[in-house]
Parts: structure tokens; C-alpha cells; sequence
């Protein structure tokens, strides 16, 4: 009997992701700048929504400026930065590392006694009034309605962001197409993930069917995104030099040769957009740039291998899809009282940036001509990878945007990988645990 072979959806694809690669290696320059192009840009974003919601009835007006001028009420716009006591400071390092003094471990840095400050270029103010700083991080850039009350303070009457930026039409298409997500493998521990990844890879190649009544021939792209070769680094013992450097353990070089094979196997049956993730091998400050085709020799040879950078940026079937490896989301979960992840990256939208707290607590390059974090292109699906659970939520915007948000889980703990329709923007788990 002959076998029944079904030919695989194949759609258009463009990758957006050149502001993440476009750089000079130019580690010279200070990280004001940053800050300096990122409120340049925010600025301009934030008059729309500053007219939209507050109309020409208040002036706007320089923080450097404020005290020279007499407004009863005005608006000011800067970058938010949150004083923090608890938030990790080198000095304290060089303290514990001479044992000088012995620092408390924290995984969340949010105290009572945080305090929140407006700056721009030239000046900056401490916010007083009835605003949500547990909700807030630095770096974030926003216009306050309010007035100055000298000394350095200015009272917050009303607030707000840039919320979502223009949207492109999303296309209307007549049959499914799924993209995959999947993020975490860590290889490292290939034993304890083979059997479900066995499994995956037998599921997209088609040789198990169709799971969750999805038809495997309508799968058109997947996306790796982060921590493929493993989730945790090991504790590298501090030094009085600090600058010891961790070589490589050979099950890491295993697990890269590991992920080459996987990638072979992948490739040969589906496009497959691979992006570097906090503990793989490439640099460790974003925008982390493609892993190395060295480091690929089996699979490099397959156009369908797509190497793409952290954050990454792409439009598959018309449409515009945005997100990163999880290092944006899980640091601005540690530096304020939002509790869910889906929640972070839902506010990062409405922050108009990807990747608000770098460089101040999220290493970055230091940039300073241009900050390619700012979202100035709404997206219709925006993503989070190496979360600890699966979620999801359809958010939509004032002008009638529509974003799915999606959090990937960790692979190598979960077993699970998400599921995006491009017709509708639905999205669903898919669990490949072998009970």
C-alpha cells in the first residue's frame, strides 16, 4: 500500500531583526547616551498620546526648565528611574567577595521605600503623589500632567505612555498556518528531554500524526527561542582579580554538538529560526547577536537554518511578529510587583519598548546613536521565551491594534512548546510529556 504524502504550507518571511545586528564593536562610550536617544525617540511617540488624552489645554515644558517658569499645571516628559535599596550594586559585591561584609541573597529587589525620579538631559525630579511605583522599573519613558513644587519635586496628577504604536493591517488568510514556539531544551540533560523531543521531531517531520488537531502539513516555520544548549550556569567562584573567565565543561560542548544534530534533523523538514538565549554560546549582553555557523557544521549546510538574533523581529505570511529569549521579561519581574510574566510583557507594549530596565540592570551594548529596543511598529504577536509556565492573552490597543502575547515555557521542564495559528492569532499549548 502506498503511503499518503501531504506537502507542507509554505508562506513568505521577512526578517526585521537588522536593528539588532547593524552595531560597531565600540565598547568605549558611556550608557548616558542610551538614555539620551531613547527619550529623543520616546519623545516623539508620546506627543500623539499626550494630545489624544490631554488635548493642547497644558503646556508642556522642560524639566530644566520648570523652575523659570510659573505653571499652576504642566506637562513634562522624561525617563523614569526607580531608587531602589535593595537592587544589586557592585560595591556590595566587592564587599561579600572580600568578606567585608556579608550581603542577604534577594531574588526581588522591591522595597516600601522605593522612590521614583522624572529626568531628562539636564535634570531630574523626584515624583510625588499617587502613582503606581511598585508597577513601574527604570528606564521607562512617560509623560506626567502635574506641577512643580520646588526643592527638587514635582506632584503627579495624571499619567501616561506610548502606549501602542501604528499597526500594519494584519492579511486575511484562507487556510491555517501554524508557527511554533519552543524555547529551553537544555541539551545539557539530553537524557531527561530526549524521549518528548523525540518525539517533537517525529511530530513536525509528520511521522506521528496530528496532535491537538493540528495538521502537521500546515506548519510552517518554528522558532527556538533561547537556552538550547542549557538553562543555569554553574557558580563560578569569585576571585579578589574578578576576572576570572569559566571555560567551557565538555558536556556543554556536547550539548552544542547535540543541538547541531537536532537542527540537521529539524531543518530538513522545516524552516527553523534559531535565536541565542542567556546561557548559550554568544555574547551575553543584548541584543545577542547569531550563534556562530562554526558551531553548526552538520546543519549550516541547510538553507531552511535561519540563525537570528536576541531580540528578534520577523513577518511570516504578513504577520509581524516580535520578541525575545525571556531576559527582558524575567528582569522586570525582579525589580517591581508585577507577578505574571504575561502581564511584564504586556506592559512592555504599552511602554513602547522591548527591553526598558537596560542597561540598568539588564546588560546591554552601549548604544549612542540609536535605541533599537524602542517599539515603534506595533507587532501582532509578540513573544517571551523561558517562562516557567505556558500563557497567553489577546490584548487590543485604543486605534483597534490587536496583539497576542505569548509566553513559551521551558522545555526541559515542562515539555510543552506553544502553538500560533497566523489566520486568527489563536494560540494553545501543546504537551509532549511522556506520562
Amino acid at each position: 500500500m502506498k503511503e499518503s504524502v501531504a506537502d507542507r504550507l509554505s508562506t513568505d518571511y521577512k526578517n526585521l531583526s537588522e536593528r539588532f545586528t547593524k552595531q560597531t564593536k565600540n565598547f568605549t562610550k558611556q550608557y548616558c547616551s542610551i538614555y539620551t536617544v531613547r527619550l529623543g525617540k520616546m519623545r516623539n511617540l508620546l506627543k500623539n498620546r499626550i494630545k489624544k488624552k490631554w488635548g493642547e489645554q497644558y503646556p508642556i515644558c522642560e524639566l530644566h526648565k520648570l523652575s523659570e517658569n510659573d505653571y499652576p499645571k504642566c506637562i513634562v516628559v522624561g525617563t523614569l528611574f526607580k531608587d531602589q535599596k535593595l537592587k544589586p550594586s557592585v560595591l556590595k559585591q566587592l564587599a561579600e567577595a572580600n568578606s567585608l561584609v556579608p550581603q542577604p541573597v534577594y531574588t526581588h529587589y522591591t522595597d516600601d521605600s522605593d522612590t521614583l525620579f522624572i529626568e531628562d538631559e539636564l535634570q531630574r525630579f523626584q515624583m510625588i503623589g499617587d502613582i503606581d511605583k511598585a508597577s513601574l522599573v527604570t528606564g521607562i519613558s512617560c509623560a506626567l500632567l502635574g506641577r512643580d513644587l520646588g526643592q527638587g519635586k514635582f506632584e503627579v496628577e495624571d499619567y501616561c505612555f506610548a502606549d501602542f504604536q501604528p499597526q500594519i493591517e494584519r492579511p486575511l488568510l484562507e487556510d491555517d498556518m501554524y508557527v511554533i514556539f519552543i524555547s529551553g531544551l537544555d541539551l545539557v540533560h539530553f537524557q531527561k528531554v530526549s524521549p518528548s523531543l523525540q518525539i517533537f521531531c517525529s511530530w513536525v517531520s509528520g511521522f506521528f500524526g496530528n496532535i491537538n488537531d493540528i495538521d502537521v502539513s500546515k506548519i510552517v516555520r518554528l522558532v527556538i527561542a533561547g537556552n538550547s544548549t542549557k538553562i543555569v550556569h554553574e557558580k563560578i567562584k569569585t576571585t579578589m582579580s574578578l576576572t576570572s573567565r569559566a571555560t567551557e565543561l565538555p558536556e556543554v560542548i556536547e550539548s552544542v554538538k547535540l543541538f547541531d544534530s537536532l537542527l540537521l534533523e529539524l531543518a530538513q523538514v522545516i524552516e527553523v529560526d534559531v535565536m541565542p538565549g542567556e546561557h548559550d554560546p554568544s555574547n551575553h549582553v543584548l541584543p545577542q547577536q547569531v550563534m556562530h555557523h562554526c558551531m553548526f557544521p552538520k546543519s549550516m549546510m541547510y538553507k531552511s537554518l535561519n540563525q537570528v538574533p536576541n531580540p528578534y523581529e520577523c513577518q511570516i505570511g504578513g504577520v509581524r511578529i516580535l520578541g525575545s529569549s525571556g531576559q527582558p521579561v524575567t528582569n522586570i519581574l525582579g525589580f517591581c510587583d508585577i507577578q505574571e510574566p504575561i502581564d511584564a510583557l504586556e506592559r512592555c507594549l504599552k511602554w513602547s519598548h522591548i527591553a526598558p530596565t537596560a542597561p540598568d540592570t539588564l546588560g546591554c551594548y552601549p548604544f549612542y546613536d540609536n535605541d533599537p529596543f524602542v517599539i515603534e511598529n506595533c507587532p501582532h504577536v509578540m513573544f517571551a521565551g523561558n517562562q516557567e509556565k505556558f500563557s497567553t492573552k489577546l490584548c487590543k490597543g485604543e486605534d483597534g491594534q490587536e496583539v497576542r502575547l505569548m509566553c513559551i515555557p521551558e522545555f526541559a521542564n515542562t515539555f510543552t512548546v506553544g502553538v500560533l495559528n497566523l489566520k486568527n492569532l489563536n494560540c494553545i499549548p501543546v504537551s509532549l510529556r511522556i506520562l
